[in-house]
């Protein structure tokens, strides 16, 4: 399995504007690429996911530009 560092967005304020900036969230092992979907009005959006496992044992799937392969 490949280390990976896991980000998340934070929403940041600079001279009264707003705007999202990507941080670093943890470190985790990929395991693979997944599947998510969101259902809209005209039927289900698909995007593509990475299943990662945190430090502690447990599988999270998170969005692929959240993720950064270390090797």
């Amino acid at each position: 399995m490949r280390n990976v560092e896991v980000y998340c967005w934070e929403t940041e304020t600079d001279q009264g504007r707003s705007y999202n900036k990507k941080v670093f969230s943890f470190n985790a092992k990929f395991h693979q690429f997944g599947v998510n979907y969101e259902e809209f009005e005209g039927g289900p959006g698909n995007y593509s996911t990475a299943i990662v496992e945190l430090e502690d044992g447990s599988i999270q799937s998170v969005d692929v530009e959240m993720v950064r392969f270390k090797d």
